[in-house]
């Protein structure tokens, strides 16, 4: 059974699934959730206490909760590890990082008529989605700055902030609470999503140089060749420890050839979706109709101009702020950064300030604000806690 959000549903709740990732290392972590029904309660995990033999002498099923139990599992083959009940249905695992530890560990699991499932699938049969989606947006944070927003966020600071909005009689109180959650919708959504950065600019003014020096590795092809760069060239990075990613696109000129324009065309269309453009100029040679196009479509763009470490050739056309660097030497690399981040994320909540962090919510949040009554309202905002994935 596949269920709405994309996840198959498996065909029980009892459920076993690796929460680190595959491959060597230290310590391999396995989620075991029991998901019995109200008349089974009571019984949980003892069909795997004959596979758990504690050093303290308990029954895995009679563990106290929260409490780590050292022992060895398995019948023929082993293991030495420990396991901790950490709610009355759910169990961890924590074993040797090698696939050879967990396969086995597993397939135990299988024969007690668990099934095994990938992470994300054990979520979607939680009764809490609100932790569900706190949990996967957490898996897909990718710096220290931005899990610990998420941590913050999972950590109750969310759950406290939808139950008062469900909570709230008062409009306008309500109405406020809801405008300073959607406030931040945008800066939530990217902290398991990163902000896009499109460079654009006539052949050969050195976007390949550019990005290649702001990634700190060489991703896109230098050549003095117009139309080199055909296809959209991305790197992935962090600012500032904000994820940010990169995108290198064909030079834009008016006298392009068929396969140059379909690279054009192709940058453009990445360009109309970045949340930040850079339009970026070369200063060493004479201004060109190209240019001035550029900087005419694109007006909230970063302008850069690259090439400062050799003569100016640009006059009075040369916009204001423009920010000069050079990709070669790495002059302005740091201030241009600085600038980029300050365009991304002009503003950073205070901790201790609730974030919405996925679509659904923020789809929630959005209809919620636009319903004409107060009943209207706190009807579709039960559903953050509750449900609601056909918002998605």
């Amino acid at each position: 059974m596949t269920d709405i959000d994309g996840y198959s549903r498996p065909a029980t709740r009892r459920t076993a699934a690796r929460l680190t990732p595959g491959g060597r290392g230290a310590v391999a972590t396995i989620r075991v959730a029991e998901g019995l029904g109200p008349e089974e309660r009571g019984a949980e995990f003892q069909g795997i206490d004959p596979l758990f033999e504690a050093a303290n002498g308990v029954a895995l099923s009679q563990q106290p909760l929260r409490k780590i139990a050292f022992g060895r599992w398995g019948y023929s083959h082993r293991e030495d590890l420990i396991v901790c009940r950490i709610s009355a249905d759910l169990l961890e695992i924590h074993c040797h990082g090698g696939n050879s530890a967990v396969e086995r560990i597993l397939k135990d699991l299988e024969e007690a008529t668990y099934q095994v499932v990938d992470w994300q699938t054990q979520l979607t049969l939680s009764d809490d989605i609100l932790q569900a989606e706190c949990q996967e947006t957490l898996s897909r944070t990718t710096t220290w700055r931005t899990t610990q927003i998420a941590l913050e966020q999972a950590g109750g600071l969310l759950r406290q902030a939808f139950q008062e909005l469900v909570w709230t009689t008062d409009e306008a109180t309500l109405l406020s609470r809801l405008d300073n959650l959607i406030h931040w919708s945008n800066f939530g959504l990217h902290l398991s999503n990163p902000w896009n950065v499109v460079l654009t600019g006539r052949p050969n003014v050195g976007k390949s140089s550019l990005i290649n020096a702001l990634l700190g590795y060489e991703r896109a092809i230098v050549f003095d060749q117009p139309g080199t760069t055909r296809d959209v060239v991305t790197g992935e990075t962090a600012f500032e420890g904000w994820p940010v990613v990169l995108a290198d696109t064909a030079g834009i000129r008016q006298d392009a050839h068929a396969l140059e324009s379909q690279g054009i065309a192709l940058a453009q269309a990445r360009l109309r979706t970045a949340d930040l453009q850079i339009v970026l100029l070369d200063l060493s040679q004479a201004p060109t109709q190209d240019d001035f196009e550029l900087l005419r479509q694109w007006p909230e763009a970063l302008v850069v101009g690259n090439k400062a470490d050799l003569s100016m050739q640009w006059d009075e056309a040369l916009p204001e702020n423009v920010l000069q660097v050079s990709a070669k030497r790495g002059q302005g690399l740091a201030e241009l950064q600085s600038e980029i981040v300050r365009r991304l994320v002009p503003e950073v909540p205070p901790t201790g300030t609730a974030v919405p962090l996925n679509p659904r919510q923020v789809a929630i949040l959005q209809q919620a604000r636009s319903a004409g009554e107060m009943t209207a309202r706190r009807a579709v905002l039960s559903k953050l806690l509750h449900g609601g994935r056909d918002l998605v």
